[in-house]
């Protein structure tokens, strides 16, 4: 079985999918380590890299389609990622905007997203993730002709994590779905 997750930002989509890839244990491949790792093999940062452009995303993406096409077992975790591998297990993890914005916010003021930009506010981070997301959502439509990459009709299973506890009540959730997808 391959599952793809794609969430929301401040969703907990790479905590839930690191708990998932442990509790069955898979491999987890993600999209963001995957650009990180583009950028260390070509000595540059990881703003610097995404500045490139489109070129950046296709490598990554190739990479991903290549690992759905030989690869089982395995949890992707990448935001277009259930598109590159239509033969998986598709999960979106989602949460309130203002949830997903105050837990981004928290975790950059405590340190647990260094890579995030040093928003001022709640407010402030809210606004910059909805410009973030409308870029991807421009970025992918351009790409793949996918118009609204966190459509809830694209996934099998939509889990809602607003209220959540944490990663372990939100893998318990899933691991539910997946007996009954099996």
């Amino acid at each position: 079985m391959i599952i793809t997750i794609a969430g929301t930002p401040g969703s907990g989509k790479t905590s839930v999918a690191k708990e998932l890839a442990k509790r069955l244990g898979y491999k987890l491949l993600s999209a963001g380590d995957r650009m990180a790792e583009i950028a260390e093999e070509n000595h540059t940062t990881l703003d610097e890299l995404l500045s490139r452009g489109d070129d950046v995303d296709r490598l990554v993406d190739a990479h991903q389609k290549k690992i759905g096409e030989t690869e089982d077992n395995i949890i992707v975790e990448g935001k277009i990622a259930w598109f590159l591998i239509p033969k998986s297990f598709k999960i979106l993890v989602t949460c309130a905007d203002d949830e997903g914005a105050r837990r981004i916010y928290n975790d950059q003021k405590s340190g647990h997203r260094p890579d995030e930009p040093n928003y001022r506010s709640i407010e402030d981070a809210k606004k910059i993730i909805a410009e973030r997301v409308a870029r991807f959502t421009d970025k992918f439509n351009r790409l793949y002709g996918v118009k609204n990459y966190i459509d809830p009709k694209n996934f099998d299973f939509v889990l809602d994590t607003t209220n959540s506890t944490g990663p372990n009540e939100n893998a318990d959730k899933i691991m539910e779905k997946l007996k009954n997808f099996q």
